[in-house]
């Protein structure tokens, strides 16, 4: 798991994308995350294995458990444009269970420093793998995993262990 020093800080002030009747509408970052305790998914991409077949099905198993602790809603961002990414959201969560926003010109990932690039993998720059934990606005938990292709700290259980957690420090 890589470290950073998130904790505490707001999210940043970006506009995030989405796909609606057809059309690119866009959400303020600050705004969209303002009220409530949300789970986060930041994922490398649309359609690559870990994502599709692990991260998200992971998630979307569990989201009962997330409503029944509070949690106001569960986001994925990736660095994908709108287009793709409801493609995608409608091959992986055809019930809806998670809310997919668009990072396509990296302006969240970046200004949070989770940016990566990734040649070997010929998907150039990216966003890590990351579980992210926001309550009114504020980055409350963030883990990282140590590369795009590993599945290990962002996990559903490790968001469920740290909102027990979260939950007697907030009380």
């Amino acid at each position: 798991m890589l470290q950073t020093n998130l904790s505490g800080s707001r999210i940043p002030d970006v506009r995030l994308g989405y796909l609606q009747d057809g059309e690119v509408r866009t959400v303020s970052a600050v705004k969209y995350f303002a009220e409530g305790r949300t789970i986060v998914l930041g994922v490398p991409g649309a359609y690559t294995p870990v994502c599709t077949q692990r991260h998200i099905p992971d998630f979307i198993a569990n989201v009962d458990k997330f409503d029944m602790l509070g949690f106001r809603q569960l986001v994925c961002i990736a660095p994908n444009d709108p287009f793709v990414l409801e493609a995608w959201s409608r091959d992986v969560d055809p019930a809806h269970k998670i809310r997919f926003l668009s990072d396509g010109n990296l302006e969240f990932t970046r200004a949070l420093g989770l940016d990566s690039v990734n040649r070997e993998l010929f998907i150039g720059t990216r966003s890590e793998r990351y579980l992210m934990i926001v309550d009114n606005g504020t980055i409350v938990r963030l883990r990282i995993e140590p590369n795009i292709l590993t599945f290990s700290c962002a996990t559903a259980e490790d968001a469920l262990n740290a909102a027990d957690a979260l939950d007697i420090m907030m009380v």
